[in-house]
């Protein structure tokens, strides 16, 4: 008899354990993360345009230069800082400029859309081969999107590299 209530107790305890467990779960993931200021995000270009973008900016914030990507680099590197207010309403719009040459500069918008993560540290922004630019708040460093073959940190291709920047953005010679 006291062996059947021992078995009875460890499988009662074991089905209140459980089912806290998973209370406790479903209830973390309906949280959203409340934030009480602002957050300084890192700016990371990923360029997989053909040709080396020499600077460019998020909202004023400088991102730095960004070479061509590669299968496992995105050519750029973390630049400080952008500020994000998580409770901000999506999608907002980001004002990205940039220049090739520094002489001439170009502008565009990029629609920020997505879910922030609960921890958000960086801003990637993607420049893609037909002209557009996508923007995305991680909190890991943005992974590649494309995996793109380059000629060097330069140029896509030994020759023959073009940009859809004219067609796409708003460009003007100085800044």
């Amino acid at each position: 008899m006291t062996r059947g209530r021992a078995r009875s107790g460890w499988f009662l305890g074991g089905v209140l354990l459980m089912s806290a467990c998973s209370q406790s779960r479903s209830e973390a993931t309906s949280e959203k993360p409340t934030f009480t200021r602002r957050v300084s995000l890192e700016i990371n270009g990923l360029n997989y345009t053909d040709l080396y973008i020499d600077g460019f900016l998020v909202n004023g914030q400088g991102g730095g230069n960004i070479f061509v990507s590669t299968p496992t680099s995105g050519g750029g590197k973390s630049a400080c800082c952008v500020s994000f207010w998580p409770g901000a309403e999506l999608p907002a719009t980001l004002k990205i400029k940039w220049t090739r040459d520094n002489n001439r500069w170009c502008e565009a918008e990029a629609v920020l859309k997505q879910f922030v993560p609960p921890n958000p540290q960086h801003l990637g922004v993607h420049f893609y081969p037909d002209g557009h630019i996508e923007a995305e708040i991680t909190e890991e460093d943005p992974l590649l999107r494309l995996k793109l073959e380059a000629f060097d940190d330069g140029q896509r291709k030994e020759s023959g590299n073009v940009v859809a920047d004219e067609q796409t953005a708003r460009c003007q010679d100085g800044y």
